[in-house]
């Protein structure tokens, strides 16, 4: 059964693919944007079943849900960039999506294991998964946020396991196409 990866060719989602790929796993469908094709250099040295562009991927979705004999959906696709200004996209691209898959795979019982963000507690001190220690200071901070603020609520009613991971700092090989928002070790 097939393992879905979104985000397959960025700095997360590839190293999470050579890690399944050293574990034997290589029925795996790669999701990602590839308009900038310098990330392409991040699945060069990876084996998986086959490449959706993410448009085509979230066209499906939304025409089918999730095809047959998907065995879970390991969500590492957004923008990171918490420079980035544009609402809108940044609300379109990590929040909403991230809805569209996390409510395809309940429909079908299907495991959603999805990047999340330290972000969400900003300035914050304490580490803590509950609301007074949430307040997110950017766009990208709140859109993780409000995903998780769904997931929370739906917890109760779900057909199949939901896991979300707040990553801290994250760094090493294959973030070179990241630019300014590569990480400092």
């Amino acid at each position: 059964m097939t393992l879905l990866v979104t985000g397959a060719a960025g700095f997360i989602g590839a190293n999470l693919v050579k890690a399944l790929n050293a574990r034997g796993e290589t029925d795996i469908v790669a999701v990602d944007n590839l308009a900038r094709a310098d990330k392409v250099a991040n699945l060069a040295d990876l084996e998986i079943a086959d490449y959706l562009d993410k448009a085509e991927f979230i066209g499906r979705v939304r025409a089918d849900g999730l095809g047959a004999g998907i065995r879970a959906v390991l969500h590492q696709g957004a923008c990171s960039d918490t420079m980035e200004t544009d609402g809108r996209y940044m609300m379109e691209n990590n929040y909403r999506y991230s809805l569209e898959l996390l409510e395809a795979c309940q429909r079908r019982a299907i495991p959603f294991i999805y990047a999340s963000s330290a972000s969400v507690y900003g300035a914050g001190r304490v580490f803590r998964e509950s609301r007074e220690h949430e307040g997110p200071l950017n766009v990208y901070g709140y859109s993780k946020f409000l995903f998780d603020q769904v997931v929370r609520r739906r917890l109760a009613g779900r057909t199949a396991q939901v896991a979300g991971f707040r990553y801290f700092n994250v760094y090493g090989p294959r973030e070179a196409h990241k630019g300014r928002m590569a990480s400092v070790a």
